[in-house]
């Protein structure tokens, strides 16, 4: 032939001839590319750059203008950018309410202002059964400067103080269904819901659009913000330091569309998320290369007669070759341009539907990473390139007679294990070891920088380990690669105690070891992942149930009062009230201590510092708590003797080092000379219960506070005879008026209930591709031989059984080293999660160590037809 016109024609045949090849090539690399498209366009348009982002930020304004108390602000951190607010400077004063300042007399003329809808506070609405606290945002909604911060779904914003919008998810939770509704409030006043509206960036939340002038929220906010649109000859930024000398900080467009450099020196561009991205790349574009090898491998065996007659007719091996590349590039063409026309689909269908409400945010304009774009299609299109070039070369290299017979190359001996490939497995495992002990090093010195009782865990990601950890990481995934072969044949001599079907299935794949160990190559990526995601998440669950912090104790629960716009105060008949609606054997309240001063508001009593040594910080203040000594004596350990103390009148210290002399300084008491706080009996006696809000706490008993000051009681705990039904604790929210106050103490809940069931179905589903693949090709290649068997006296079902049989081999060897290499993930999440021990997710493991290579030798089975025509043999 001698040119690529002959074999370009041939292969785009042999591509239409055989559409079903075609597509299954074409949808390993298109799935890929369609993924990575969605997620790069999706991310850049939730988080806009440049022109969409000013005008999802401040609309149609030329600047945002921010109104604060003080006189004078500290603009030395130069131009200004939007995720800066500046302070104020250290000679300003408050001299200003910014809610009802009025900013245009230090406005050039002619300038436009409008109030953009911001955070006002929060409102109590009352909802079909209950109260519900709502955040409150105001503004100009009718001013077209707003432009698409917000999108307006039904009716109009309010324009009067009675007048309200509110979100779609509100007027669900509400059953308002259209604009002419009305909206009460907790303290009785009805408001005439006027329109449905969203708010960028806050799609999902309860949110309710007034006016600056609504009665919504009686407290104005400490801040008030305007969208300016200045006449055409002014410069907004020209007036940045003359507004800041004034208290104001002016945010020009310019400024958000292109933002100056920071204010701090912090890197900006850090190796480590690049490394992370590329290492992740690379593994997907050698997992698409080795199935889609395996599935080119299967056209051109199935096409080897057809490949035989080129070669009789004169054509060389290079024609052979550029024939099976070109069909891998046309797979690749097609597999990339129907990922585009998918994800562009996808895209459109799903703008305005459910993907806008899982991100948050409208989508005003898709903004297109084009350069993102044109690398993953010319990855893709590489992709395929590289699966043909593997079949390519072996089919160049047969001879005419053999492939003009259909009989196939194998590899009838066996083939040690090479050296070098197992010297890289173990490299990779002392690197992964080495550096998760680094990483656990870090966590180790973390620890020991937070507070012990604030009942958080501790997470490092230091760069250098992290690079050791992935180095170590792709070394072993490199050398199991190369040593997949051979150790598919040191495999296979274990088979001589299996059934029949099973000596047939090993040995077939250790003489074709070619296409066993890229199919088994790409399942162990595949469910190594899977079982990545699932040690992650088993020693995350480890760690955060470690360092859980009960709010009570098991099986009680817990009412909190003036903790926050929903909460509710604390008086003796509610308690009792609550009580009447639980199965409540017994009340324990838990108060702080105040001490009265004439004519202000009372303060709050603490436990002050201790004396240190010169040149040491000193120690953490206490907090003190007024608990019933009943409550403390019923935890395990020393809560008698802690009972005992505070019934003698000792306050308990959280730490040794608080007291040496039996007495502990209180500071409030005499609010009149802090530098001499009054002394107290106390004592220490050993660890505090692990209970929120005694950890790191002082503790008084009720006699011994009531002697002191006051006592304000922030919570209740009901001890209860059993686990309070679901219609007790709506009781309880009907006496309550809210929703969800009552806290039942159950322990840590794991929030993996359904991981499980994903990481099976993606261990599923790659490892059936691979599988499927593996075994057509197995079929294809041993048409003849199986043709023999039936031939000699051999079942119908003895394919059936074959292909199962070969269908579990792949699929078990591909999960075990897998899991293998998930684990040494797992291993390094245990260290950089600071799980106490390395917990193994037992359930994902046994199950896709057995069920999904199981699930993938029934299907096997049910799918390979018993009967096969008989087939000339040639010699």
């Amino acid at each position: 032939m001698g040119s690529w016109g002959p074999p370009l024609r041939i292969a785009r045949r042999t591509t239409r001839k055989h559409l079903g090849r075609t597509f299954l090539v074409a949808a390993l690399i298109g799935l890929p590319v369609f993924a990575a498209t969605w997620a790069g366009v999706t991310g850049r348009t939730g988080s806009p750059t440049g022109e969409l982002l000013a005008r999802t930020t401040i609309g149609q304004a030329d600047a945002q203008l921010t109104v604060t108390p003080y006189d004078k602000l500290d603009l030395s951190y130069g131009e200004p950018r939007a995720d800066v607010m500046p302070a104020q400077a250290s000679d300003s004063r408050q001299v200003r309410t910014p809610a009802t300042f009025d900013p245009k007399p230090l406005l050039p003329a002619g300038t436009v202002l409008a109030r953009p809808f911001s955070s006002a506070g929060s409102a109590e609405v009352k909802g079909p059964s209950t109260v519900n606290s709502v955040d409150v945002v105001v503004g100009d909604g009718q001013s077209p400067l707003l432009g698409e911060t917000v999108r307006l779904d039904q009716g109009r914003f309010a324009t009067a103080p009675d007048e309200v919008a509110i979100s779609p998810d509100l007027a669900d939770h509400l059953g308002i269904a259209a604009p002419g509704a009305t909206l009460n409030t907790a303290n009785g006043k009805a408001y005439k819901v006027v329109g449905i509206a969203r708010q960028n960036q806050q799609l999902s939340h309860w949110l309710i659009f007034a006016t600056p002038a609504s009665t919504l929220v009686g407290t104005p906010p400490l801040e008030a913000r305007y969208l300016l649109d200045l006449p055409d000859r002014i410069d907004p930024r020209s007036l940045t330091g003359a507004l800041g000398e004034q208290g104001l900080f002016l945010l020009p467009r310019a400024n958000i569309i292109d933002p100056p450099p920071g204010p701090y020196n912090y890197p900006q561009n850090s190796a480590g998320p690049y490394a992370v991205m590329a290492l992740a790349i690379g593994f997907g574009v050698l997992e698409i290369v080795l199935l889609a090898g395996t599935a080119f491998a299967v056209g051109a065996r199935r096409q080897t007669r057809e490949l035989g007659l080129i070669l009789a007719a004169g054509g060389t091996a290079r024609d052979v070759r550029r024939i099976v590349l070109l069909q891998g590039v046309f797979a690749g063409v097609v597999g990339v341009g129907g990922g585009l026309l998918l994800a562009a689909v996808a895209l459109t269908v799903s703008r305005y539907g459910w993907w806008e409400h899982a991100s948050t945010s409208f989508f005003v304009e898709w903004q297109i990473p084009w350069t993102a774009i044109v690398t993953i299609s010319l990855i893709g299109l590489l992709s395929g390139l590289a699966a043909a070039v593997v079949p390519a070369i072996s089919a160049g290299r047969q001879t005419p007679l053999a492939a003009l017979s259909g009989r196939f190359a194998a590899t009838a001996t066996r083939s040690p294990i090479r050296k070098p490939a197992l010297l890289l497995v173990i490299a990779g495992v002392v690197l992964v070891v080495t550096g998760s002990g680094m990483i656990a090093a870090a966590l180790a010195q973390a620890k020991r920088q937070i507070v012990e009782s604030s009942g958080e865990h501790a997470t490092v990601t230091p760069e250098g380990p992290i690079a050791l950890v992935l180095l170590g990481i792709t070394l072993a995934i490199a050398g199991l690669i190369w040593m997949l072969p051979s150790l598919v044949s040191t495999v296979s001599g274990l088979a001589g105690r299996l059934p029949l079907s099973g000596r047939l299935a090993m040995r077939d794949a250790a003489r074709h070891r070619h296409r066993t160990a890229p199919a088994a190559a790409a399942i162990m990526m595949s469910v190594a992942a899977t079982a990545a995601a699932a040690f992650a998440g088993a020693n995350s669950v480890a760690a955060n149930a470690a360092g859980y912090v009960p709010e009570a104790r098991m099986g009680n629960a817990t009412l909190r009062f003036d903790s926050g716009p929903s909460s509710v105060p604390f008086s003796p008949e509610l308690e009792q009230r609550v009580a009447e609606q639980l199965p409540t054997e017994q009340t324990y309240r838990f108060g702080m201590l105040y001490s009265p001063r004439p004519n202000r508001d009372p303060a709050y009593v603490g436990i002050e510092p201790p004396a240190v040594d010169a040149g040491k910080s000193p120690e953490t203040f206490a907090g003190l708590v007024v608990v019933d000594p009943s409550y403390i004596e019923q935890f395990d350990g020393n809560g008698r003797e802690l009972a005992a103390r505070l019934r003698a009148g000792d306050i308990v210290v959280p730490r040794k080092d608080f007291t040496s002399t039996g007495t502990v300084g209180l500071g409030g008491l005499d609010p009149d000379q802090p530098a001499k706080p009054v002394q107290h009996k106390a004592s220490y006696g050993g660890e505090l219960p692990l209970i929120q809000g005694l950890r790191g706490q002082g503790l008084i008993g009720l006699e011994a506070a009531a002697k002191l000051g006051q006592v304000s009681t922030f919570m209740v705990e009901y001890r209860l005879q059993r686990e309070p039904t679901d219609d007790e604790l709506a009781a309880v929210d009907r006496v309550l008026g809210h929703d969800g106050l009552l806290k039942v103490e159950r322990g840590y809940q794991n929030p993996s209930g359904t991981i499980l069931l994903w990481i099976l179905i993606a261990a599923a589903v790659v490892t059936l591709l691979g599988v499927a693949i593996s075994v057509s090709l197995s079929a294809a290649e041993g048409r003849a031989d199986l043709a023999t068997l039936a031939a000699v006296g051999a079942s119908p079902r003895r394919r059936r059984n074959l292909a199962a049989a070969q269908a579990w081999f792949l699929g078990q060897l591909g999960c075990v080293l897998g899991v293998g290499v998930g684990a040494l993930y797992g291993y390094t999440a245990h260290a950089a999660f600071g799980s106490p021990h390395f917990t193994v997710p037992w359930a994902e493991i046994g199950g896709t160590l057995i069920v999904v290579p199981a699930f993938a030798a029934a299907l096997a089975w049910l799918l390979t037809r018993s009967r096969l025509p008989m087939v000339a043999r040639i010699d």
